[in-house]
């Protein structure tokens, strides 16, 4: 039988001829078109742009280079020249020096382009630039730009810093319309419904003539159920601008003080209404089955807080299945049903309709699996099969309902513990074949790299999430963590 030889691969082949790629360019060697922008000709290569570009390629496709030998003109309308040579050294080089004054331009152009990876990155460095200052205009920007995951960063941090925002100049120059859309929003965190009022007297202040026939409108978005009487008779007393809005638009109901549980969430959803505690399925105590038994406990506004309230059940009973919230959705996966089964479907509940609806099913069904939202993206970890215990690894966009493989982990873990943070993913302990760990793993999904770090620490097999946890073990009862500890 002839000997069919070994294949070798050179790691560095497509790195260096990039390089020579780029010189002939910067040398403009071996042309074959000019790309014409602003009235600027640049020479470039054809299949170059169209390899980079599927805007490009479409043009080439549907008007191809005639054959008198005459030099082929792609001409491009929207992008500057200089946005354009930037784009052309990212082609050959893959790295891209992005700005606040040129990421609009930048963001244009690669939406223009097609060019998915530039488009990425450009949401990367807008997620990084994200202020009080500026996130209501990058939430407007990247909505028309269809930057998905730009525009719920900006969402989160507008809902999460209110009070700061409502203190900057973008807020100040709102138009009424998109006032009154974010503060309608149930997850302002505010504390006080006296902030949100405070906010639209400052926002009145600035232009009082024409705004106080958007008065009403705007009004009508805060809920005047959370302003405190007491508070209201105090203020009525103070500047006349804000003695006139309580006056002729502040109307305070108290009667809904003595009601509890779900009467209470009828009568009056305070801000913040979707930081519940919610279960989700799990083994029924007296049939010894699973459940799909939806309940949530809301603590902050439930005097009693021992009150479950009873929510629309899941449409598959299951246990051992994975559960987190993600783009503010509930999104249950995987996990074995009545028969012992083991599962790869998933649903996702929209707490607004009170409903579940089926989502994609999971590449591989698994059940005792790690569950982890990074960036709004959805992440399934390890766990196991009918028949054999798991490391692969793949990640859910709510967005295109859509599953893709992930690098795997380096273990088999089962009812390990998940946790992301600072844009990475750490799987900590867990078990496999009787055995239990201590290790911990770290994933980058930006470098799309593994990397396995270990740590000392105290053999588990199931731990509990918001548990205090540090390189060296220490003795003592948990406390709260910062931004830069790992929490399990």
């Amino acid at each position: 039988m002839p000997d069919s030889g070994s294949k070798f691969s050179d790691p560095q082949h497509s790195q260096r001829l990039l390089q020579v790629l780029r010189t002939f360019w910067q040398e403009q060697s071996f042309h074959d078109a000019l790309l014409v922008v602003d009235g600027e000709e640049l020479p470039v290569q054809k299949n170059i742009l169209a390899a980079a570009s599927p805007y490009i390629r479409t043009k080439l496709n549907y008007n191809p280079p005639k054959e008198d030998g005459s030099t082929y003109r792609i001409e491009l309308q929207g992008v500057s020249m200089d946005t354009m040579k930037q784009i052309l050294d990212f082609i050959f080089s893959g790295e891209i020096t992005l700005s606040e004054d040129t990421i609009q331009d930048m963001v244009q152009a690669s939406d223009l382009l097609l060019m998915t990876d530039l488009k990425l990155l450009c949401c990367q460095f807008l997620e990084s630039c994200i202020t009080a200052e500026n996130c209501l205009g990058i939430r407007l920007f990247s909505l028309h730009y269809c930057l998905y995951h730009v525009h719920y960063a900006a969402t989160e941090f507008l809902q999460t810093h209110f009070r700061d925002v409502a203190l900057t100049e973008e807020f100040r120059e709102l138009p009424p319309e998109r006032l009154c859309e974010v503060l309608a929003m149930e997850k302002l965190n505010v504390g006080n419904e006296k902030y949100v009022l405070e906010a639209v007297v400052r926002w009145l202040a600035h232009d009082p003539q024409d705004r106080k026939v958007h008065l009403k409108e705007v009004m009508s978005a805060v809920w005047l159920q959370g302003l405190d009487a007491s508070y209201l008779r105090e203020q009525a007393m103070g500047e006349p601008l804000m003695r006139e809005v309580i006056r002729d638009h502040c109307q305070p109901g108290g009667a809904d003080g003595q009601l509890q549980g779900r009467a209470l969430l009828d009568a009056f959803k305070p801000r913040g209404y979707s930081e519940c505690i919610v279960l989700a399925g799990g083994e029924d105590r007296k049939t010894r089955k699973p459940t799909a038994v939806t309940r949530c406990m809301c603590p902050l506004y439930d005097v009693s807080r021992q009150n479950w309230i009873e929510l629309q059940p899941m449409n598959i009973a299951r246990v051992g299945h994975g559960v987190v919230a993600a783009e503010g959705f509930l999104f249950v996966v995987g996990g074995a049903d009545g028969h012992h089964v083991v599962m790869d479907s998933g649903e996702k509940y929209d707490p607004d309709c009170n409903t579940w609806s089926p989502i994609a099913p999971m590449l591989q069904a698994r059940q005792n699996m790690g569950v982890v939202e990074l960036d709004g993206l959805i992440y399934v970890l390890g766990g196991e099969s009918d028949h054999m215990e798991l490391t692969t690894v793949e990640v859910f966009d709510p967005h295109c309902n859509m599953w893709k493989t992930q690098t795997s982990m380096t273990m088999i873990r089962k009812v390990g513990c998940y946790a992301s943070m600072n844009k990475k993913i750490y799987a900590i302990g867990g078990g496999s074949y009787g055995k239990l760990f201590d290790s911990v793993e770290c994933f980058d999904p930006v470098s799309t790299e593994g990397e396995k770090v270990w740590f000392s620490g105290v053999w588990r097999r199931q731990g509990a999430l918001r548990v205090w946890w540090r390189q060296k073990p220490r003795v003592g009862k948990p406390r709260a963590a910062t931004d830069d500890d790992v929490q399990i």
